[in-house]
């Protein structure tokens, strides 16, 4: 059945560069109408692939776990910062990114942590971000070179290979979860969302998903929750008209079946973070206000603005890039 809206959806698009790095400015956006509104009809002719996101996706348990071991909850949110550095040092998709604290936690969640080994913690991350890696981009860096971010530990390959293999058994070789971005693929699809505006949409889901991720609060949230609310952020950030943008939650709401006062709490608490970040940012601009008396000074306060725009989030790389992927992993 074709998609069929009361909404056109080609007000979504502005005119395209021939360049090959092409980014859609906000600009893009229809604000009176960005999104079409999604009709019943739109689900229900892939009502199976609904289905089964939502009775696979899982609550995560590691969130009880962090709230009675301050340690743990330290350790993990070192290592995820870690890994989200990373992500942005080589170009990773989003997807790399969120597969990879989806396995620490899990691997973190299925065994005790020591306390006495803090360097665990660390090597977990390395072995899951190579093995996120491996799953979803077409190069993988090695395994001393995917170490570029400053740790407090360095571990050889073949510890970082051990390890692999130590997460996959503890995983059970489940490796394909249900993530956000399993539903933030799903609903652009419904959308009729295509080129360009379908991937500036993703892009910044995929930036508001990579800014809330290290929160152990994130982990209280269904998958499907927590991409809902994402994509009223991203509604919300491009001034959708208020009656259209109650019609599209009230939709979404009714055909993923999500408990509302989840997605508020969600939205909630990218909120929360989103202000604590801006916040952060401004001291670090207020930090460095001064007139730089060189031109090297000049070239160090760029340096520094750039760095204090990057801590914001981790970007979806350009996606031509990317791996094309055809069939599911089990």
């Amino acid at each position: 059945m074709a998609f069929n809206s009361p909404f056109v959806i080609d007000s979504l698009y502005c005119s395209e560069d021939t360049g090959e790095d092409h980014f859609v400015e906000e600009s893009c956006f229809n604000k009176s109408n960005p999104f079409p509104i999604l009709l019943e009809q739109d689900f229900l002719w892939e009502d199976d692939e609904l289905s089964s996101l939502l009775s696979k996706e899982e609550q995560n348990q590691m969130y009880n776990c962090l709230q009675t071991n301050r340690n743990l909850a330290v350790a993990r949110f070192t290592a995820v910062d870690w890994m989200l550095k990373v992500t942005a040092h080589h170009s990773f998709s989003a997807l790399t990114a969120v597969l990879a604290v989806n396995y620490l936690d899990r691997f973190l969640f299925s065994l005790p942590f020591q306390t006495d080994k803090p360097w665990m913690t660390q090597l977990g991350a390395v072995a899951c971000l190579s093995l996120a890696a491996k799953v979803e981009e077409t190069q993988v860096p090695l395994l001393l070179d995917l170490q570029v971010e400053e740790s407090k530990y360095y571990f050889e390959a073949k510890t970082i290979q051990r390890m692999e293999i130590l997460v996959l058994s503890t995983l059970q070789w489940k490796m394909n979860p249900i993530t956000p971005i399993s539903f933030l693929d799903y609903i652009a699809r419904r959308l009729g969302l295509k080129g360009h505006v379908c991937w500036e949409f993703l892009r910044r889901c995929d930036q508001i998903l990579l800014s809330v991720i290290s929160d152990s609060r994130f982990l209280c949230y269904l998958p499907s929750a927590m991409a809902t609310a994402i994509m009223l952020q991203v509604m919300d950030s491009v001034e959708l008209e208020p009656n259209l943008r109650v019609q599209f939650e009230n939709q979404l709401l009714d055909n993923l079946g999500i408990n509302k006062d989840k997605v508020d709490e969600s939205c909630k608490l990218i909120i929360e973070l989103t202000k604590t970040r801006e916040e952060g940012n401004q001291s670090k601009k207020r930090r460095f206000k001064w007139i730089p008396e060189s031109p090297n000074g000049v070239i160090d306060l760029l340096f520094i603005s750039d760095e204090s725009n990057d801590s914001w989030g981790v970007s979806s790389p350009d996606p031509v890039s990317k791996k094309i992927k055809t069939q599911l992993l089990h």
